[in-house]
């Protein structure tokens, strides 16, 4: 018995479909691929952003201070200068007497390595002494930036930029120069 080959003309267009749908099937399988080893980047992104939200919602909205020990580590240091968790949780005590209904809210959160920057708005109501401006009544705001370091699953370093001039404004303080004599 003898058997011939037969060439089989393929439809063009069937060819292109199932080289196409053969790239696709590839292309997607690399993307799982690089999804997959970045699973475990993804994760310490999405803790250190949890941890800081954390921090705002928690410590300041809520005004639980025991957060501070649970999510800082204790030599925090603050560019560059240990202050440590005591001395941020009393200056987040003076907020809180000079601004009894402060709220933080998070603009923006930007993750970067062990990372984390908020942009934030404050909102309060000037009720207590203030930097030395005794309380005016006034509600104010004030928008910032921090900028943390987490080191160990615990926020290690921080660099806080806020409208401190904007906010002293509010409360009705003026900048004089000093006095020559």
């Amino acid at each position: 018995m003898r058997y011939e080959a037969k060439m089989i003309k393929a439809n063009p267009m069937l060819v292109q479909f199932g080289l196409t749908l053969f790239i696709c099937f590839i292309g997607l399988q690399s993307v799982c691929n690089a999804q997959a080893q970045n699973a475990p980047g993804q994760i310490e992104v999405e803790r250190n952003k949890a941890l800081v939200r954390r921090w705002i919602e928690e410590g300041f909205n809520k005004r639980d201070l025991k957060v501070v020990d649970e999510i800082f580590v204790e030599t925090l240091a603050i560019i560059g200068v240990v202050i440590g968790r005591q001395n941020l949780k009393q200056n987040m005590r003076r907020r809180f007497t000079a601004f009894p209904d402060l709220h933080v809210r998070i603009e923006e959160i930007i993750v970067e390595g062990d990372k984390v920057g908020i942009w934030y708005t404050a909102l309060g109501t000037h009720n207590g002494e203030f930097e030395g401006v005794p309380a005016t009544g006034r509600e104010v705001s004030w928008f910032g930036f921090d900028l943390l370091r987490v080191e160990g699953g615990r926020i290690a370093q921080g660099r806080f930029i806020d409208d401190s001039l904007g906010l002293m404004r509010q409360l009705g303080a003026t900048l004089l120069p000093p006095s020559k004599k």
